[in-house]
């Protein structure tokens, strides 16, 4: 192996994927073998004077380096220290917010190659994890759907499932295009979707990105607009936020969601939401809106006692309590229903947000 394959090499190994050419071929579009050197000295996080006294280098020098592959987005940057993300899938998310003359040439279609490798092995350990520990990931429930139900009472509402009580607590929102249906293209969903939070916003906020800083008011409008394209609002399970970032998916792009259902893994990966969808068969036209909207399969359509018209009739065991029926039903037939304990999210991070080194230093 000559010594330039070597360092790809190295690298692929370190990030997880010993010998995976795909994973090689993805990094060669990325950095230089120079670039590759210098990014695998962050893999815990370092200031760059330990670095350049490491590497030999001038501090100057290595600092115009360390500049140029944060507005890349190799690097993530805290107040005195630099991180190369541990996680190859941070590299597809956030290289994609750079606006498009600064997405390196051949990045598409080296990701293609890679990405199913990166999701089988990213859903294997979420499954392993989850075998013994609960769903490292949760549905939060649509903010207009809870305003839709009545026999949910405001004070029921924990804050960490409320949209608008969880975008009022954070100091700063952005906001960015879906890279995966940027990938994709598979369906019309809106794609201003994907959120960030605090000192991730600031990082991802310059000349080279396309990420938006919100206000609370304009953060709580694209949520809804996410809701009404029947988006799922997913974060950790958990009640408190260790994410930096909060994604909305669909059953036909998402680079998370899709595989899961596709596997039949949906519950080992993520939890319901405390709530449940219902019914009035007295208002359901049988229109069937809601079986289009429903990425789980909890709803079928049934004959009722009262009607020669089938009805439509919510499944509890298949129900993840997201709430898009509810939004789309024009006869407001559906409402939620509250049927599990606040205990039902775990008090604290599920265990898979403490594998990658550096996702806590980020939040912080």
């Amino acid at each position: 192996m000559s010594p330039i394959n070597q360092v790809y090499a190295r690298d692929a190994e370190t990030l997880g994927y010993p010998g995976s050419a795909a994973c090689m071929n993805h990094l060669k579009v990325l950095f230089t073998p120079e670039e590759g050197e210098i990014l695998i000295e962050f893999i815990k996080p370092a200031t760059c004077q330990q670095v350049a006294e490491r590497l030999k280098m001038d501090q100057k020098v290595l600092q115009e380096k360390l500049d140029n592959l944060t507005r890349r987005r190799l690097l993530f940057h805290g107040k005195t220290e630099y991180c190369f993300q541990f996680d190859i899938h941070v590299f597809f998310a956030r290289i994609p917010h750079a606006k498009d003359e600064y997405i390196p040439q051949g990045f598409w279609e080296a990701w293609r190659e890679f990405h199913p490798e990166e999701l089988e092995r990213f859903n294997t350990r979420n499954t392993m994890v989850a075998s013994n520990e609960a769903p490292r990931n949760r549905i939060v429930p649509y903010r207009l759907a809870l305003e839709a139900s009545p026999k949910v009472k405001k004070e029921q509402i924990l804050w960490y499932e409320d949209m608008a009580q969880i975008f009022g607590r954070e100091d700063q929102i952005g906001i960015v295009k879906c890279p995966c249906r940027k990938e994709f293209h598979n369906c019309t969903r809106t794609r201003d979707s994907c959120f960030y939070f605090g000192a991730a916003v600031d990082r991802d906020t310059n000349e080279y990105s396309v990420m938006r800083k919100l206000s609370l008011e304009e953060a709580v409008h694209f949520s809804d607009e996410v809701e009404r394209s029947g988006l799922m609002h997913l974060l950790a399970n958990c009640a408190v936020m260790p994410n930096y970032v909060m994604c909305n998916c669909c059953n036909d792009c998402c680079t998370e969601l899709s595989p899961v259902l596709a596997s039949g893994r949906l519950r080992q990966l993520y939890a319901p939401s405390r709530y449940l969808a219902v019914v009035d068969t007295e208002k359901c036209s049988g229109c069937q809106e809601c079986l289009d909207r429903c990425f789980f399969s909890a709803i079928e359509m049934r004959l009722t006692s009262t009607s020669k018209k089938k009805k439509a009739h919510i499944s509890k065991d298949f129900c993840m309590g997201c709430g898009s029926c509810i939004v789309g039903c024009k006869q407001k037939a559906l409402t939620f229903e509250l049927v599990r304990p606040p205990d039902h999210i775990l008090a604290g991070p599920p265990a898979p947000y403490v594998l990658p080194p550096g996702l806590g230093w980020v939040r912080d």
